[in-house]
């Protein structure tokens, strides 16, 4: 069993029930458990290897709670740069569609490092779009993260109903059942069954759990929702979707059993503590009532609220209501970045403007300790798990640490958190450590090569630009509408 000693620690957030905070601290790592934080001097005894984290900001690995790895073939597309959701969707479906499993292998391989280098330990992956229902994109993108060392909370979705009006023009220009992007609902839930059986691990410190849900509420086939509520609860799986009711679907929920959005949600079996829902943001006082009663969670994605010009949440409300929120990156072309340290320092100063200037009370604004929070412990409730998001004894030993010796921190010596997410630029850990190993040391990957795996999917970018180009028309170099 490998013995590890993490040593003159500056600032530890254990981020416990309590929130404490140790100064001039240690911790002992034994395989995969940590044994010992205390504050002082660190122990003398036999160790494999010692890290000396003088002058970093320790915490527990964050918690991405909300991700689409495949997304990564399709960042920072010039011709999907301008242009709200569903504009947004119909420029990129056609990307995507020429998805194969090998690219989905390059995309999580590249998300997973880019995580793990800032800082997070596990990841949740909404991954809705396995055209086929074909189980070697499941198996192919677990392989990948697995490789990369992260833990992985797969939430095995699917894409049987677009938003909006996307189907009808997606079949237009890319052939029967938008390209074939649109699944078959009975495949679907019989991948979702194989890869439980094959990934849903709820053993302590598992790499792989499983979740089910489509990319949003699907309102035109109720047995389905159901039918993937039945399966979460045979399996003890996550419920997670996209929910925030635009008005047509409110519309549509309204000739439907529940009568609302929330309504039908409780009709299918969809309100329970085990189910999260990205983004959430055009939530009524209501239906903030309905999700909190029923222990439900929202992740909060804030780089795409600005990347989309989404409307800002009141996370303060959201809160008030009783609903837990965790930090979730979203997919890299509904971000363009993928890094949960960015995030992270999102989290306190975009909520500030929700409903306008002044809306928010200054009192109920996120600060530093809320968000890390939010991205540790809560996270890691939310995700149904008890043995990462916080440092203590017996706990996993999953720990990442900042230094905060560049220029960009000087003068933030008021505290180290505060300086770490609302002054500093830098983007990597010093290190990161999943389940006992260390898997970024000094700011690089330790048993990966970076610019391989940034070669591999930009190759496969590369050439699914150029198929997508060539079956739409689009030239995807050109920013629209530029005068």
């Amino acid at each position: 069993m490998t013995r590890i000693l993490l040593k003159n620690i500056g600032t530890l957030h254990t981020c416990d029930d309590r929130r404490q905070v140790l100064k001039h601290a240690y911790l002992v790592i034994d395989g995969n458990i940590i044994r010992e934080v205390d504050a002082g001097t660190a122990p003398d005894g036999v160790f494999d290897s010692e890290v000396d984290l003088a002058g970093c900001i320790v915490m527990p690995g964050l918690v991405n709670i909300h991700h689409h790895f495949y997304q990564s073939v399709s960042r920072a597309v010039p011709a999907a740069q301008r242009g709200h959701l569903v504009a947004w969707l119909k420029l990129v479906y056609p990307i995507w569609s020429r998805l194969t499993p090998a690219d989905l292998a390059a995309a999580t391989s590249a998300a997973c490092a880019e995580l793990l280098l800032t800082g997070c330990t596990t990841t949740a992956d909404h991954s809705y779009l396995l055209p086929g229902a074909r189980a070697e994109y499941v198996d192919e993108e677990v392989s990948a993260a697995l490789e990369t060392g992260i833990r992985l909370h797969l939430v095995r979705g699917s894409l049987t109903t677009f938003e909006d009006d996307i189907e009808q023009e997606l079949t237009t220009r890319l052939g029967a059942r938008a390209g074939g992007l649109l699944d078959d609902e009975q495949s679907v839930l019989a991948d979702m069954t194989r890869t439980a059986r094959r990934y849903h691990d709820t053993s302590f410190g598992s790499r792989t759990r499983v979740g089910f849900g489509p990319t949003t509420v699907t309102y035109r086939n109720m047995q389905f929702m159901r039918d993937i509520a039945t399966l979460a609860t045979e399996f003890g799986c996550g419920l997670h979707t996209h929910f925030h009711p635009r008005l047509d679907e409110r519309e549509a929920a309204a000739q439907l059993p529940g009568g609302t959005p929330t309504g039908f949600l409780k009709e299918t079996g969809w309100l329970r503590p085990s189910t999260w829902f990205a983004h959430s943001t055009r939530l009524n006082d209501h239906e903030m009532a309905v999700l909190g009663d029923a222990g439900c969670a929202i992740a909060h994605c804030p780089r795409m609220i600005l990347r989309l010009g989404a409307r800002v949440p009141p996370i303060h409300m959201y809160q008030r209501h009783g609903i837990r929120v965790g930090v979730g990156v979203d997919g890299a072309a509904s971000n363009d970045a993928g890094s949960m340290i960015g995030e992270l320092r999102l989290v306190p100063l975009l909520h500030r403007l929700a409903g306008g200037e002044g809306t928010v009370p200054h009192q109920e604004w996120i600060d530093p300790d809320d968000a890390l929070d939010m991205a540790t412990r809560v996270g890691a409730d939310i995700l149904g798990r008890t043995d990462i998001g916080s440092i203590a004894a017996g706990m996993s030993a999953d720990i990442t640490a900042f230094k905060l010796d560049a220029i960009g921190y000087a003068g933030a010596v008021a505290d180290p958190l505060a300086a770490l997410l609302l002054a500093g630029s830098e983007q990597r850990a010093f290190l990161t450590m999943v389940d006992g190993r260390i898997k970024v040391l000094n700011g690089s990957l330790c048993d990966q090569d970076e610019h391989r795996l940034r070669r591999g999917l930009d190759n496969a970018a590369n050439r699914i630009l150029a198929e997508a180009a060539q079956l739409t028309g689009v030239v995807y170099e050109n920013y629209p509408n530029r005068t």
